[in-house]
């Protein structure tokens, strides 16, 4: 077993979930007991649903061992992004903490505490490409997530490489984002076990967090203080909250040794703001199709200002300004049969590479990702938005924002603040938490009628637009992690 190489670890803490506690030897044993039983059930692909917990850890673990497919479900999915996934990868077993099933199914006890199963009828086999061992979704543009295909191979060749570049002794890592996202699951989990370290699993409600979004941030620091982690793993949001409690008074725990942050476009007056309170911050870049982790800053070799130095497992070259990645990749899309199998990644990513650091200087494709680290196609929300009849023009923005907003040109006339408050939290109840309208600004004239806004064929220009109301969408975001479904708008 890989994450358990020496013998001396037998008696290490591998896993802490509140009062329960494994050792390595523990871990080995209760990974084996679930391998055997996995493969009992005559099943290939598993879905599991549950919560950051040592149950998920190790059944992730035994899917490896017992070389099936290991399907992750976010728990911010919407349920019809749940239903999608379950279904395009033809789910039959799916493990939760509790009998209701997400699959609207009825689910019953397993033989491990606190664990149900639910067996699910497959209406059509998928197409996956051979080697498969866990299917990531990514959060889905456009509503439909999309399944990224990954081999053990490709997960370990990336843990050997963090592990081995990172080089921290005596790891105590935290894990605060959802064991379903793919940098959490690798870097978190993986690379820690590798080294002999202890994981710590906290609960989203004891992690503040509800769905994607970050509800309660004292909670969150609690937490921390109470546990004294060495590292942990940020979205740009974490790590704002971080600096401005930092600001306010906040002691962060003297044993962190190395926060990474990823999962969106970091500033570099963020980062050295950090820095200069003190957090060992290190910024990085990856994707699902990589594996997570492409590039690293570490304590030994960094450049605050960059997304960090190439991992030793990846080959890069950069063809007119995109980033393309050749070596560690994913075996292709889920139900995609043309995408099997690459031989490269054209990232879209708009980079450059200087001393061997990695820069993200912008895309290529008109994707926002918040400062959760969530993609979503903007057009997706603004045609959710516009069905509603009440709306002229709209245009949705939030890059690198804690949630999305918009700007509306209303087709009503008179139409109240308190009318398009409605509207908008209608739209919201049909679309995933991370693609939500948090902000709006109704706009008193329409962007068609200001000169340079829009395109002969009234295609809006995104970037003039954004750069001519700039100060109005500033001063929207007040209140960076005000609840979703307090929503609220301006007029101008």
């Amino acid at each position: 077993m890989w994450y358990f190489s020496s013998p001396e670890w037998a008696n290490k803490i591998a896993l802490i979930q509140q009062d329960k506690q494994l050792t390595y030897q523990e871990l080995a044993n209760a990974v084996s007991a679930r391998k055997n039983w996995l493969l009992a059930q005559q099943v290939s692909r598993v879905a599991i649903a549950m919560d950051n917990t040592i149950e998920w850890v190790l059944f992730d673990l035994a899917c490896q061992a017992a070389e099936l497919c290991c399907v992750p479900v976010p728990s911010f999915f919407s349920q019809q992004q749940t239903a999608h996934l379950l279904n395009e990868s033809g789910i039959e077993l799916m493990l939760t903490q509790d009998n209701n099933s997400p699959a609207n199914h009825d689910a019953t006890d397993s033989p491990f505490d606190g664990v149900f199963i639910t067996r699910l009828v497959v209406q059509n086999e998928p197409e996956i490409p051979i080697g498969t061992h866990k299917i990531t979704f990514t959060s889905g543009t456009t509503g439909q997530p999309k399944g990224v295909c990954l081999s053990n191979e490709a997960q370990l060749n990336v843990t050997r490489s963090i592990a081995d570049t990172v080089a921290l002794e005596e790891v105590r890592h935290l894990c605060l984002l959802p064991l379903a996202t793919l940098l959490e699951n690798i870097a978190g989990v993986y690379s820690p076990l590798l080294v002999g370290g202890t994981i710590i699993l906290a609960s989203q409600e004891e992690r503040g967090f509800s769905g994607s979004r970050l509800a309660q941030p004292q909670q969150l620091l609690t937490l921390i203080s109470q546990q004294q982690p060495t590292s942990l793993i940020l979205v740009p949001e974490l790590l704002s909250l971080f600096v401005g409690a930092c600001l306010q008074g906040w002691k962060p725990p003297t044993s962190l040794r190395f926060i990474a942050v990823g999962g969106g476009k970091v500033a570099a007056g963020l980062v050295q703001k950090a820095h200069a309170l003190g957090l060992p911050v290190y910024q990085g870049y990856g994707l699902s199709e990589c594996a997570s982790v492409v590039s690293l800053n570490t304590p030994a070799q960094q450049d605050q200002a960059s997304a960090g130095a190439v991992l030793p497992h990846n080959q890069l070259h950069i063809e007119q300004d995109e980033l393309v990645i050749t070596g560690n990749l994913f075996l292709g899309y889920l139900n995609q049969p043309e995408s099997f199998y690459p031989q490269e990644v054209r990232t879209g990513d708009l980079v450059s590479l200087n001393n061997g650091f990695l820069s993200i200087d912008g895309r290529q494709k008109n994707i926002i990702i918040n400062s959760f680290g969530r993609n979503l196609s903007p057009e997706w929300v603004e045609a959710e938005i516009m069905a509603t009849g009440y709306f002229r023009e709209t245009l949705v923005f939030g890059e690198a924002k804690p949630h999305c907003g918009a700007l509306l040109s209303p087709a009503v006339a008179n139409i109240t603040e308190e009318q398009i408050q409605q509207v908008i939290s209608m739209v919201n109840q049909h679309l995933p938490d991370y693609a939500t309208i948090g902000t709006w600004l109704a706009l008193a004239q329409p962007l068609r009628s200001i000169p340079g806004m829009v395109t002969a064929t009234g295609k809006p220009i995104r970037d003039k637009i954004l750069a001519h109301f700039s100060d109005q969408i500033e001063s929207l975001y007040t209140d960076t992690f005000s609840p979703l479904s307090t929503a609220s708008g301006a007029t101008l």
